[in-house]
C-alpha cells in the first residue's frame, strides 16, 4: 500500500531562497512593504496584466475588496452556497448580508438562479462569483445579466470574484484576475501559487487598488490619518520571497498540472463511473486546484463507506464542499429555500489527491482503488 496525501504544496528549495532570507533577517526589514513585496507585486501585476495589492490572506483580500466597493451594514451580496465558508464570512465581516445562490452542473454560479435572485431582491448590492476548484465561472454571461439588472434598477450592481483557486486560470484567452470590479486570489499552501500564507486583490481599476493599499494598512491615508476602514493585512517579506520564487516557475507548475489533469481525467472517465467536474468550454484553462469528482447517483448513499475504503488504502480525500453554506449551522439564518443542484452535488463530491508533483503511479493507484470501491459498493 502506498500513501497519497490530498495535496503537496509547491515550495522552493531552501538553497534558492536562503540568501534572500538572510538579507531580510540581517536588515530587520521583515514587513511593512519591503523590497520583496514590491518586486512580487510588480511581477504579479505584469503576469496578470492588472493592478494588484498583496495582502495577508485571500479572506482579508475579500473583506477589503467588498468594503472598497461599498459593501456595508445590511447590503445584500449574492454568492454560491457551494463554496468554502470564507467567502460568506468575508461578506459578513464587511457588514453585508449573504444571499445564497444555486450552482450549475459545472459547480459554478447558476445563471438561471442568479437572474431569479436579482428579480426577487431589487436591493442586491453585489454579486460574488466563485471560480470553483479553479474552473472559471461564466464571467461573460454573469456580466450581461448583472448589466441588464443594473439598467433596470437604474443603479450599479457590483461584481467581485472569489478567485482563491484560480490563479493561472484563463477565460477565452484572458487571465482570470481582470474580470468584474475586482478578483481575489489566495496564496495559501493548498493553492496553485503558494506563498505559504497570503492573498492578492487584482483589478483593472487603479483607484480601487490604491484604496485597498491604504485599507491593508489600517486604512491609513497619510500622517497616521485614517481615511478608510482597514485591517493589518500586510504580507511579510518571508511570504513575498516564497511567492516570488514560485511565480518565476509558475508556468512550469501550471503545465505539469494541466498534463497530469488530462491523464487523470482520461483514466477516470474510461475506467470508472465517477464523474469529473464538467468543463463547459474548450476556451478556458482550469487550474484543478482541487480535483473533485462526483459519486454516481446509484452510490450516493455510500460516500462515507467509499471514503473510508480509500482511507484504508492510503488515499486521503475530502468532501469539498459539504455541507453547503446554506445548510451550515451558522449560515442557516440567511437561507429559507432549497438549492436543488447544490444539495445533490454536495452529497456526491469527493476530492481526491492532486498536485503538480503527483506522478502516474500515484494517479493509477487512486483510479484503481476508485474502481475497486465502485465494484465493492454497487
Amino acid at each position: 500500500m502506498i500513501k497519497i496525501p490530498l495535496i503537496k504544496p509547491d515550495l522552493p528549495k531552501l538553497n534558492r531562497i536562503e540568501k534572500d532570507f538572510r538579507r531580510i533577517l540581517d536588515s530587520g526589514k521583515i514587513s511593512n512593504f519591503g523590497r520583496y513585496l514590491s518586486i512580487f507585486e510588480k511581477e504579479l501585476s505584469s503576469y496578470l496584466d492588472t493592478e494588484v495589492s498583496l495582502v495577508s490572506s485571500g479572506t482579508t483580500g475579500l473583506i477589503l475588496a467588498l468594503q472598497a466597493i461599498g459593501v456595508s451594514l445590511g447590503k445584500k451580496v449574492i454568492l454560491p452556497s457551494f463554496t468554502f465558508m470564507a467567502t460568506a464570512q468575508a461578506i459578513l465581516y464587511a457588514g453585508g448580508e449573504p444571499v445564497f445562490c444555486d450552482i450549475d452542473e459545472d459547480m459554478t454560479l447558476s445563471l438561471r438562479d442568479l437572474e431569479f435572485l436579482l428579480e426577487k431582491h431589487s436591493d442586491i448590492f453585489a454579486v460574488l462569483g466563485v471560480h470553483t476548484f479553479g474552473l472559471p465561472c461564466k464571467v461573460k454571461e454573469i456580466n450581461k445579466i448583472v448589466e441588464d439588472f443594473s439598467k433596470r434598477y437604474n443603479r450599479p450592481i457590483h461584481i467581485i470574484y472569489d478567485s482563491a483557486h484560480a490563479l493561472g486560470a484563463e477565460f477565452e484567452g484572458k487571465k482570470i484576475g481582470c474580470f468584474g470590479d475586482a478578483e481575489v486570489f489566495s496564496l495559501s499552501v493548498t493553492k496553485p501559487l503558494v506563498s505559504v500564507e497570503g492573498g492578492v486583490v487584482s483589478s483593472k481599476n487603479s483607484k480601487l487598488i490604491k484604496k485597498i493599499n491604504n485599507m491593508r494598512n489600517y486604512g491609513i491615508g497619510k500622517n497616521y490619518n485614517t481615511y478608510y476602514p482597514g485591517l493589518n493585512s500586510k504580507m511579510s517579506e518571508f511570504h513575498a520571497i516564497i511567492g516570488l520564487y514560485n511565480l518565476r516557475r509558475f508556468g512550469s507548475l501550471l503545465r505539469q498540472r494541466q498534463t497530469k489533469a488530462r491523464y487523470y481525467l482520461d483514466k477516470i472517465k474510461r475506467l470508472t463511473s465517477f464523474e469529473p467536474q464538467k468543463v463547459y468550454s474548450d476556451k478556458i484553462i482550469h487550474t484543478y486546484k482541487d480535483f473533485t469528482i462526483l459519486i454516481p447517483k446509484k452510490l450516493k448513499n455510500k460516500r462515507t463507506k467509499i471514503m473510508y475504503f480509500l482511507q484504508n488504502k492510503g488515499i486521503e480525500t475530502r468532501t469539498y464542499f459539504y455541507p453547503p453554506l446554506h445548510q451550515q449551522r451558522f449560515f442557516r439564518k440567511f437561507s429559507n429555500r432549497k438549492l436543488p443542484l447544490t444539495e445533490d452535488i454536495s452529497q456526491r463530491v469527493i476530492t481526491i489527491p492532486f498536485y503538480a508533483s503527483i506522478n502516474q503511479k500515484e494517479m493509477d493507484y487512486v483510479v484503481k482503488k476508485l474502481k475497486e470501491a465502485e465494484r465493492r459498493f454497487l
